[in-house]
């Protein structure tokens, strides 16, 4: 979904609900949502899906995917309305994993993942792109000449031992993890060293 790159110069005021308009700097993910409310409320338009810049079919295609998969679970959906920071929490459980947090000094962005300390950075496709929030949550990485991250949504550190508890206390309790967090730089969350 590259389409969002166009983020900053892109008349979002005209096709995304007016309500998520300012919301569109807490990630793709809420970008998503609210491009897919927009499409909702023209009445699934066509015409109004040739005014994005991208494919509007392929969210919801992406949409109906995920509804069936819950479905198929036995999961319940619930409907955010206007709360996002619902949206957040919710990647940030699936993907807690691709945590990273923006290295202090950097001047272009570079974020450290909490996994592994590998260095990555936001695609100039995300809504993200120069933002920069402390800590993000990726999916998936694109290697080029970087590693970059794609589909980012901004999230809490605290929200990372709310959704995976047992991932966060191992990596703390681990002494390989721990030799390989001595011979690089501290990252830390919540006072504690990661």
């Amino acid at each position: 979904m590259q389409f969002l790159f166009a983020a900053l110069w892109f008349p979002w005021k005209e096709i995304v609900p007016r309500y998520f308009i300012t919301e569109w700097r807490e990630g793709d993910h809420v970008t998503y949502l609210s491009i897919y409310k927009g499409f909702t409320e023209s009445g699934k338009s066509s015409q109004w899906c040739y005014k994005l810049p991208g494919n509007a079919k392929k969210v919801i295609e992406i949409r109906e995917q995920l509804r069936r998969i819950a479905q198929r679970l036995g999961i319940v959906l619930k409907f955010c309305e206007r709360d996002v920071e619902v949206v957040r929490k919710a990647v940030t459980a699936g993907f807690f994993a691709n945590a990273c947090r923006l290295e202090v000094h950097s001047q272009g962005g570079m974020y450290k993942t909490i996994r592994n300390g590998q260095e990555v950075y936001i695609h100039p496709s995300s809504v993200l792109f120069r933002v920069n929030p402390k800590w993000v949550i990726y999916n998936s990485l694109v290697s080029t000449d970087r590693q970059y991250m794609r589909n980012v949504i901004s999230m809490d550190p605290s929200w990372l031992m709310e959704a995976a508890p047992h991932f966060y206390l191992q990596r703390q309790h681990d002494p390989k993890a721990e030799e390989a967090r001595q011979s690089e730089e501290p990252c830390t969350m919540d006072g504690k060293r990661w």
